[in-house]
């Protein structure tokens, strides 16, 4: 599963082992936010938690899954 995290400050691209829902995300997303200082750690955080691996932004893969980090959006895009 191919995440993309997108934000004015932050875009990444992250690998999971595992198919998340939407609300599985949502819940992961809501957690660590009241964890972490700023958002640009998500990334790292959910590469430590979730075994989750960052992966070149350059490589055309279809992102199963959009977390919008400036309006607090998750969704799965439309192709």
């Amino acid at each position: 599963m191919i995440i993309e995290i997108e934000g004015y400050f932050n875009q990444a691209l992250l690998q999971a082992d595992d198919n998340y829902s939407v609300k599985e995300i949502e819940q992961i997303y809501l957690d660590l936010k009241t964890k972490i200082k700023l958002i640009d750690e998500l990334p790292k955080e959910l590469c430590e938690n979730y075994n989750m691996i960052e992966i070149n932004k350059t490589i055309e893969k279809k992102v199963d899954m959009v977390i919008d980090t400036d309006t607090d959006r998750i969704y799965k895009p439309y192709y």
